[in-house]
């Protein structure tokens, strides 16, 4: 599996002032089920075919103040796994049978794209405090292969999203910082959140180092999916 890159282009409003950050996370998988149809359907863990090797992904964002309390975030997270592994029984997924102990190829996708509207209702020389809202298009696919069977499940929708950024400042141009956009329903629920020390190496530029967490699926009467994932990531961010 196994390098994810992106190539990117962000307009942002001319006049604004934000930051551009890049990160990149050692992703390993904790859970991966997949069963569809929900009824009738086997549930596999996907992992199985990924395998157990780190899974490296990018992500970018984009930020810029509107007003001194309000503030715009674009964020591009692409995701895409590939491997090849062998099921132990037989597996029926979209009405086809795969069978045991036959070389099988997974692909996983789970694109993210957000926007971010968020305000910062605390601001003091130590701490920050940022709530919003988050629009998120999801863009998901599971696939196999085995010789030439092949199925596919994929989606691609809206999930709204709660948005929280807590930031502790320490001395030392240091900062503790949290940040999520998370949301549970009955249908299921989707958390990212990434916990980092970040230093202020310049007024424009800083970089950072921490741990990020993702998990989420649904469950319903069509589809049962379920992942986690979590693994450390470096970042760095210049504000223009």
């Amino acid at each position: 599996m196994r390098f994810l890159g992106m190539g990117m282009l962000m307009v942002v409003p001319l006049g604004a002032q934000g930051v551009v950050e890049v990160e990149a996370t050692r992703w390993q998988s904790r859970l991966n089920e997949v069963r569809k149809p929900a009824q009738g359907g086997t549930t596999f863990e996907l992992g199985d075919l990924l395998g157990q090797d780190p899974i490296w992904a990018g992500r970018m964002t984009v930020s810029w103040d509107l007003s001194p309390r309000q503030g715009i975030r674009i964020l591009l997270a692409p995701f895409e796994a590939t491997g090849t592994g062998v099921f132990q029984t037989p597996v029926t997924f979209e009405g086809k049978v795969f069978g045991p102990q036959a070389p099988t190829e997974g692909r996983y996708r789970f694109n993210s794209w957000r926007a971010t509207w968020r305000y910062t209702w605390v601001a003091t020389e130590a701490w920050t405090l940022k709530v919003g809202a988050t629009a998120k298009i999801r863009d998901a696919k599971v696939q196999l292969t085995q010789g030439g069977l092949t199925a596919t499940t994929s989606n691609v929708g809206f999930v709204p999203l709660a948005h929280l950024s807590v930031e502790r400042r320490l001395p030392g141009a240091l900062s503790v910082l949290f940040e999520t956009d998370a949301l549970a329903a009955p249908q299921g629920r989707a958390v990212d959140a990434a916990l980092m020390l970040r230093w202020q190496a310049s007024p424009r530029t800083h970089v950072d180092i921490g741990y990020r967490l993702l998990e989420g699926g649904a469950d319903n009467d069509k589809l049962y999916t379920w992942a986690r994932l979590d693994g450390w990531r470096v970042g760095m961010g210049v504000r223009f």
